[in-house]
């Protein structure tokens, strides 16, 4: 019997075009700030990815896990310096809102 799989369906991702301040805040230069963007990432998923241990040539094949990750952040309203340190610190989005709401932070 054979199993069949049906085709992927594209997904558009939409992202807003991110300020060189938001860049700066992250610690891009310029240099690096065009690569990625290019490759379609904004300046709180290049730092995700790379605090992540990607770098810029590993994260372009891991895109779609990248984009996902950050949205649920972004969702949150924590796609910032602090909810990448959240991110980082190794808390998930439900137990970074949660510890918030208690008056804790990440430093």
């Amino acid at each position: 019997m054979a199993v069949h799989f049906g085709r992927r369906k594209a997904v558009s991702i939409e992202r807003s075009p991110t300020a060189r301040h938001d860049w700066e805040a992250f610690g891009f230069d310029g240099s690096e700030e065009s690569a990625w963007d290019r490759a379609g990432f904004d300046a709180f998923e290049a730092a995700l990815a790379h605090g992540d241990g990607f770098t810029y040539t590993t994260a372009v094949h891991s895109r779609r896990m990248l984009h996902k990750i950050a949205a649920d952040w972004r969702d949150a309203g924590l796609d910032c310096v602090e909810g990448l340190g959240w991110h980082q610190a190794g808390f998930t989005v439900t137990e970074a809102l949660k510890l918030r709401e208690r008056d804790h932070d990440v430093d």
